[in-house]
């Protein structure tokens, strides 16, 4: 299980790497998108060390939930678990942006990054 929960936990520094990036790049629709992905991802890593087995979810409620009956505690306010799911949920073109306010713009790549940063260490 090892190398999984490495892997994992090297991807979320790379997702959150980009994030980053593209938020300096003036790309904030693909910069909410990673800073969601490295977080996911690094929640992942917690749960497969702690014996969980893998299930596609990318809500980070439910993977918060999930931590609970691990005896994982993510300290994460209920405004910012919200707002990265609107992250993920508001992802299809079909929809009018990534977030429920319409595309995102440079504080909500900002916002993103640092829940982020705060996770991804």
């Amino acid at each position: 299980m090892t190398g999984i929960v490495d892997e994992c936990r090297k991807q979320a520094v790379e997702e959150l790497n980009a994030a980053q990036y593209l938020a300096a790049g003036g790309f904030f629709r693909g910069s909410c998108y990673h800073a969601q992905q490295a977080i996911e991802k690094r929640i992942k890593s917690e749960l497969l060390n702690a014996g969980w087995e893998l299930e596609k979810t990318h809500s980070l409620r439910r993977l918060i939930a999930l931590g609970e009956k691990f005896g994982l505690i993510f300290d994460i306010p209920e405004t910012d678990v919200e707002f990265i799911d609107s992250i993920y949920r508001g992802r299809s073109p079909a929809e009018a942006g990534l977030l429920p306010l319409g595309e995102p713009n440079a504080e909500d790549a900002g916002r993103a990054c640092a829940i982020g940063a705060s996770l991804v260490k």
